[in-house]
């Protein structure tokens, strides 16, 4: 695949050095900058080296965003509509994400489901030293299940201030699905934070939500042979206690 990379700053920032890539395998002129067009949707937008980001003026809709070695402390993608992958990576004043949100301003049922349910197959936060995911939104909540992200591919969450209750769903009551697997490639968590619990993370990837290479603060686990995850409300509700027993036993 051909990927052509387009001479078009947008004007989002005030400090930028922006490009867009096409993912399409057509050629394109340098001429024709990116816009809404039922194109954008294979196009890769890549920012780096802002210290103020305002807006996404040119575009609705892209495949692919990748911001690194940035210098803004916030980063609000709600109204970008993502497809495919978000890499947010090396920026060391980062402490709020506000992830795209399906519908800006109004408020839906979460997790979302139908045409509202995210797209991403990839999401990589990585090196953000000041980032919390008390500070990582999703129409206005601060919880991994309610994104309601069912494709994933590989999901990284690395330097940052992680905290385990992000991925525990007793603040929403939002459960994973029984025997659903949301990650077919690869999971890691590495935080910052030196009481982060793996217990819960690890119960899900024994009982098959989380699939290929799997990482939690470093050390790993083999999931069951038995596949399924029929029992993961029981072993959250009996107490994260007994789930750490468990894991520990592996």
């Amino acid at each position: 695949m051909l990927l052509m990379t387009l001479a078009a700053q947008l004007a989002i920032a005030d400090s930028c050095t922006t490009s867009t890539i096409s993912l399409q395998t057509h050629s394109s002129a340098v001429a024709d900058a990116p816009v809404a067009t039922d194109g954008t949707d294979r196009i890769s937008l890549e920012i780096t080296g802002c210290g103020n980001l305002t807006g996404f003026a040119n575009l609705t809709t892209v495949a692919r965003v990748n911001l690194y070695s940035n210098s803004f402390t916030e980063l609000d993608l709600a109204s970008l509509k993502i497809t495919d992958q978000i890499r947010i990576a090396d920026n060391p004043n980062l402490e709020t994400i506000v992830l795209p949100d399906p519908r800006p301003g109004q408020t839906i049922s979460l997790p979302p489901t139908g045409t509202d349910a995210p797209q991403w197959t990839v999401v990589e936060i990585v090196d953000n030293p000041q980032l919390d995911t008390n500070n990582i939104k999703y129409q206005g909540s601060a919880n991994f299940w309610d994104w309601g992200v069912l494709n994933f591919s590989s999901v990284t969450f690395s330097g940052g201030n992680f905290h385990s209750d992000f991925f525990y769903p007793l603040s929403t009551g939002n459960y994973p699905q029984d025997g659903y697997v949301y990650v077919t490639t690869s999971f890691v968590l590495n935080s910052t934070d030196p009481t982060y619990d793996c217990a819960y993370l690890n119960s899900l990837r024994y009982h098959g939500s989380f699939k290929g290479d799997y990482m939690c603060q470093g050390r790993t686990v083999i999931p069951s042979s038995a596949a399924g995850l029929s029992n993961s409300r029981i072993i959250l509700l009996s107490g994260l206690g007994a789930t750490i027993l468990f894991v520990g036993l592996l």
